[in-house]
């Protein structure tokens, strides 16, 4: 009888990320992804600098990725609800290995234009904004929600590793040629478009998924086809998920009769089931307090590190003091990462929530007390370690609560509103740099970062993930 307990506990056993296939496929896709396009980055406006362009025309280039990141985000969720995840991550990949391999042989021949550069940051972000949301629907599906937490943690930390590496690689490549980032950016996406064609197909759905998807009739019973892992299998076309789509937004779903027949429900227009993730968000308790928190923060985070670029970027050696200060804060949000799943156990989410702001600012108010830069530097490393934390946190809690069949929608609008006063951050550090000291700007975001903690402790508590049995029955 013991024998026979402790097989089936091991049948129902996870099995580890490690020999997870799908997640590694994935993860090393976008490890090797993740590193070109940090040095395409840091790459390109060196081109076009190069090429004799000003910094104002160079400039532009972050503005068209501003646009485009603002304009796709919602649309991306969108398409990730109704259409194949697999083929999204794969249509963004092989878009944005063209345009990079054009931008490699281009260099090559001659000077770079600056259409093609703004044509390329475009695509790439086009390319960002339609893959992260499928990825992040595929996650949840390959992996079990007691392991949600570790997967996003080591996703940031991928992320984080390749701002600590690109760099490096990128300058040993550029005193070679111009043209080598490109060309190695260029195979990191053809690699990762093979990793997401080697994913199983059907993928299979984890009980977690099963469990966060709303019941309705429309979708049949639930399959009790498992595998090894004790996962369900799951069209990756996304066949089961576009039929409760449709049941939730009106589209298509066929309502019962008293007769016992069946008509069809008119289908609804398309700017509603384009904002059904923004109306979730709007009428959940915990998700619009999310936004609004993590909107502040979000600005917050983006003014200090324009305050810390233009403050002591300023000084006498500061761009050596920059440099060494976002390599720190680089390190530190890796550190985050790793130490995230450890984290997110052991403290109430508000406590997470809150720790970042609180520790930057203590760091911010030493800062302005002493007018130390380096106390200035901690401030906005202090948040470069939590903000992983914060992630995988959220990450989880969405992943395990929000009804799959809009979950894309919902995350990339809670991702549009939490970004929305992004591009204010470095206008308002100008501003408070222009009129204040270094030291009297750390006491502004001192005392900011003081309200943000206070408000993150005060947060409702996130809903609780559905019951397997109950969902399924």
């Amino acid at each position: 009888m013991k024998a026979s307990t402790a097989a089936s506990r091991a049948a129902a056993a996870p099995v580890p990320l490690r020999v997870n296939r799908e997640f590694r496929l994935l993860w090393v896709g976008q490890a090797l992804s993740d590193f070109g396009t940090s040095m395409t980055a840091l790459v390109l406006p060196l081109a076009l600098l190069s090429s004799g362009y000003s910094t104002s025309a160079t400039s532009t280039i972050g503005t068209a990725v501003l646009v485009t990141a603002m304009v796709l985000r919602m649309p991306a969720g969108y398409l990730t609800d109704h259409y194949s995840h697999r083929l999204l991550m794969l249509v963004a990949d092989l878009a944005r290995l063209v345009t990079v391999a054009t931008v490699a042989v281009w260099t090559y021949l001659d000077r770079l234009p600056i259409a093609l550069a703004v044509i390329t940051v475009v695509v790439a972000q086009v390319g960002v904004e339609l893959f992260r949301p499928s990825q992040n629907a595929t996650v949840r599906r390959v992996v079990p929600a007691s392991q949600l937490g570790t997967a996003i943690s080591l996703n940031q930390a991928r992320a984080y590793a390749a701002g600590i590496v690109a760099p490096a690689v990128a300058g040993v490549l550029i005193a070679a040629s111009m043209w080598l980032p490109f060309a190695i950016d260029a195979v990191t996406y053809a690699v990762s478009a093979l990793c997401v064609l080697a994913l199983y197909r059907p993928l299979r759905r984890t009980g977690a998924a099963q469990a966060a998807r709303p019941v309705s009739h429309a979708d049949g019973a639930p399959g009790q086809g498992g595998t090894q892992d004790g996962t369900q299998e799951a069209e990756a076309g996304d066949g089961a998920t576009e039929a409760a789509a449709e049941a939730e937004s009106g589209g298509g779903a066929r309502g019962t009769v008293p007769d016992g027949g069946a008509k069809a429900a008119p289908r609804e227009r398309f700017l509603p089931r384009l904002t059904a993730g923004l109306r979730h968000v709007v009428r959940d308790p915990f998700l619009r307090t999310l936004a609004v928190l993590a909107a502040g923060d979000n600005f917050a985070f983006q003014a200090l590190a324009y305050a810390l670029l233009l403050g002591i970027g300023r000084e006498h050696n500061g761009a050596a003091a920059v440099g060494l200060a976002m390599s720190a804060a680089a390190v530190t949000g890796l550190t985050g990462s790793l130490i995230a799943p450890f984290v997110q156990r052991r403290l109430r989410m508000q406590t997470v929530m809150a720790a970042g702001p609180a520790l930057a600012g203590v760091m911010l108010a030493l800062a302005w007390y002493t007018g130390s830069g380096i106390a200035f530097a901690a401030g906005y490393s202090a948040l470069c370690l939590l903000t992983p934390v914060n992630g995988a946190v959220f990450g989880t809690i969405l992943a395990t609560t929000v009804p799959e069949n809009i979950y894309g929608r919902t995350t990339t609008a809670l991702g549009f509103i939490t970004e929305i006063l992004q591009p204010l951050g470095p206008l308002t550090a100008g501003l408070l740099l222009a009129y204040l000291s270094l030291s009297g700007t750390a006491a502004v975001f001192a005392l900011a970062f003081a309200v943000l903690a206070v408000v993150a402790l005060m947060m409702p508590s996130p809903p609780a993930a559905p019951d397997p049995e109950t969902a399924t029955a």
